[in-house]
Formats: C-alpha cells, structure tokens, sequence
C-alpha cells in the first residue's frame, strides 16, 4: 500500500475513531465481509441483498454519517437524506394535470465504482475517494444492503439530476427523484418525455425499466411514491383504514395482540414507522 493511501487510511480512521488495522483488513479482502442472501417478492424475481457483516457495517455508517453527509445530493433527490422524505418528495406533484413516473433500471448495480469514486469531492472530504469507494463497493458497484449505497447512488446520478430538472424547468414541469423513482408533473406534458428520460439516463451509463413507467391523468388515483396527490399529499385509503383499524386493537387487545394479529406489520419499530409517516402528513396538511 502506497504511503499516501496509507496517510489517508490514517485520516480516515481518526475521523470515524476506528483503528487502522480493521480498516486495512477490510481492504484486503472485501468480498469476504459481505453476506449474500435473496429476498422472495410474490410474483417477481428475487431482489439478491448483500449485507456488509457487522464490523464493515459500523464502518460504513460512521463514513456515511460524518464524513458522506458532507456533500448535499441534487435538491430535487429526496430519498436516504436527512430533511428528506417520501412526503418531501410528492408534495411538488399535487394538484397537477399528468404525473408520470419511471424507474431506473438496477439503480444500484449499474452505480459502478468509478462512478461513485468520480462524484466525490477530494477537497470537501479530505479524504481519498477512491479510498471511500474501495469500503462501499463490491464487485466493481454499489452493493443493496450497505448503508452508504443510497446516498452514494444520489451523488453519483447528480449530473443526471440536473439534465432532468433543466428538462423539466425548460417543459414547466416539477420534477423529483426519490432513489431510483423519478417523477414529473405539470399540466400538460412534452411530446416523447420516455424517450427524453431515457436517452438523459443511457448518457450516464443508466437504463429505463420501461415496464414501470406510470402515466396518471387527474381522473386517476395518482400516486408518488406510495402517497396519493390528485388534491393534497394523503396516505392511500386502504392504508389509512388499516392503521385505524391497529389502533383500535391496540386500545383493546395491546400492543402485542394487535401486533400478531396485524396484516399491515410484523413489529412494533415498523407499526412506529406507519404511525410517524401519518403524523408527518398531518402536520404539513395543517401548516
């Protein structure tokens, strides 16, 4: 290892109070401190997780939070940010005539190493991006399950960012992104946006998953990352009647009871989660 990798080693670790010696260790042999497992979704593919092990996982939370946090992502990104929600990401949508919405085809895996590594800034994080990209990458990309892949994905896909907020401004549209879920809306859209938004992402090594492209008139339930916007950012209908529903059996049967017996969660830091969301809506609809 080269003496100036080393002084940034020496940096890093100092910055995140982790010795130098796991943080060479993990350098050695990054494979080996990943754990590769598939999660089942009904009627789709399986989506395959690597979940760094948890010494590589302290790491890259304490990288993420005092040093990646550092560099803002594109205004307009809204996922895995602090100040950022799925409701900061909708409440531009509503009360528009059209909202479409496309995906980025394996956001993640096609975030490549060099990618990630040419999207930080060496003087704003004193530390040595490739050094950076070394500890959250796996295999030559970004891996699904390390905690600094979103905001890495968001710094990453900035540049790209701007092409489509210049699109939208230049169309009179709002436009968001919230992980790998764009969104745009106006009252009337532009000829060939799919083609736009595609070309705009193969630029910058990104592909359309063409099959998930939603256009929503305002006859329609339209919906922004899972929040309904036709008038107003609500929680859809079926969700609201189901955490009414939870409530009740909490009142009645406790929190455990109503927990077993809940379609909508399996514990209780999730049942919070569905509750925090709620209040959060609320409180923007009342300001």
């Amino acid at each position: 290892m080269s003496a100036q990798k080393s002084v940034s080693v020496q940096d890093l670790a100092s910055r995140i109070d982790v010795s130098e010696a796991i943080i060479h260790s993990m350098l050695l042999d990054i494979e080996s401190h990943y754990r590769k497992f598939p999660i089942r979704r009904t009627h789709k593919r399986p989506r395959w997780i690597n979940a760094p092990e948890p010494a590589l996982k302290i790491i890259q939370k304490k990288l993420l939070q005092r040093v990646l946090y550092k560099v803002n992502p594109h205004p307009d990104a809204h996922g895995f940010y602090p100040g950022k929600s799925i409701l900061s990401n909708a409440q531009p949508h509503c009360n528009k005539n059209w909202v479409i919405s496309f995906d980025v085809k394996d956001f993640f895996p096609n975030t490549t190493q060099e990618m990630v590594r040419k999207s930080l800034p060496h003087e704003k994080l004193r530390i040595d991006p490739q050094l950076i990209s070394q500890l959250c990458c796996l295999g030559g990309a970004l891996p699904q399950g390390a905690p600094t892949s979103p905001h890495l994905a968001n710094l990453a896909f900035y540049e790209c960012d701007l092409k489509l907020k210049k699109f939208a401004l230049s169309h009179s549209l709002s436009y968001t992104r919230y992980a790998d879920d764009m969104t745009f809306s106006g009252n009337e859209l532009p000829d060939g946006i799919t083609e736009i938004v595609c070309k705009t992402l193969l630029k910058s090594n990104y592909l359309l998953a063409e099959k998930k492209t939603k256009l929503m008139g305002r006859n329609t339930q339209q919906k922004v990352t899972g929040l309904h916007v036709n008038e107003r950012v609500l929680l859809p209908r079926s969700l609201r009647r189901k955490i009414r529903a939870i409530k009740h059996d909490i009142k009645t049967n406790g929190m455990t009871k109503a927990i077993s017996k809940s379609t909508l969660v399996k514990s209780e830091s999730e049942l919070q989660g569905f509750f925090a969301l709620q209040s959060m809506i609320e409180k923007a609809q009342s300001n």
